[in-house]
């Protein structure tokens, strides 16, 4: 139970093995095509850039992973472009605390007494992605990947819009994307589905019930679907701070044993 507990949260925070999966917020039908070049310049790509320099909230998670129901709560702060701050935690016990920066992870495992630190070898390691720390940042604040080409197709029908990328790739990096975004009518993400092109690892990730905080058009809740590893994460967002500093301090205790590499 504590592997699966770490695994799956892990999946959900920082991306897991995953296949394709088809859901969408939109019906599948006929929609009117239109070239890039047809549109506006301030209206032709879906919102990459975040607003704000502070960000923290708390997630209430339900979690199906085949047979079995978990329920947890995870507290998020992140100063933008700077640093992530995870803590995971079930019924007032804490599972485990991650910090990112732009150059850095330390995973703190609680359960297992475990920790890494070091670069994001880690992470591709674990999930065989070279995934860094704006991809989890942009993911986790409902904004388009930044530094990615934008060579799609826009579909609109209904107030919706809908960015199909068949081959996106990464300007400064070795990732390629199949990827399909869905804009609701103020511009804001309702559906962000991912495929990483070389393993066909896909994530299918739709934010719900906008609505106005703290000055900002934020989500209130958040979906997740990995058909492969049949999970199935539905989680509330509750007590949002914008521009109010967070914790972020991390402590590995001396008796946590190391993760190594072979």
């Amino acid at each position: 139970m504590k592997h699966s507990y770490i695994y799956v949260l892990l999946i959900f925070f920082l991306g897991g093995k995953m296949a394709t999966a088809q859901n969408s917020i939109m019906d599948k039908g006929t929609y009117d095509t239109i070239p890039y070049n047809a549109i506006a310049a301030d209206s032709i790509f879906p919102p990459s850039t975040i607003h704000y320099n502070w960000i923290s909230y708390q997630l209430k998670v339900g979690l199906t992973h085949r047979n079995e129901q978990l329920a947890f709560q995870c507290y998020f702060v992140n100063r933008i472009d700077s640093i992530i701050y995870l803590n995971l935690n079930k019924s007032g016990i804490e599972l485990a605390r991650v910090v990112l920066t732009p150059d850095s992870v330390i995973y703190v495992n609680k359960l297992e007494h475990k920790y890494y630190q070091g670069d994001y070898e880690f992470i591709e390691k674990l999930f065989g992605l070279p995934l860094h720390f704006s991809h989890i940042q942009s993911l986790m604040n409902a904004v388009d990947f930044a530094g990615y080409t934008q060579n799609g197709t826009l579909l609109e029908e209904d107030g919706l819009r809908q960015f199909i990328y068949p081959l996106r790739q990464e300007i400064d990096g070795d990732l390629n994307l199949m990827q399909t975004i869905t804009l609701g009518e103020q511009g804001v993400i309702l559906e962000n589905d991912i495929t990483e092109l070389k393993t066909l690892r896909d994530i299918d990730i739709a934010y719900k019930d906008y609505c106005l905080q703290n000055d900002y058009n934020f989500f209130s809740k958040m979906e997740i679907k990995m058909e492969s590893d049949e999970i199935f994460l539905e989680a509330e967002m509750k007590n949002l701070k914008i521009n109010r500093e967070g914790p972020t301090r991390i402590k590995i205790p001396d008796s946590f044993e190391k993760i190594k590499f072979k």
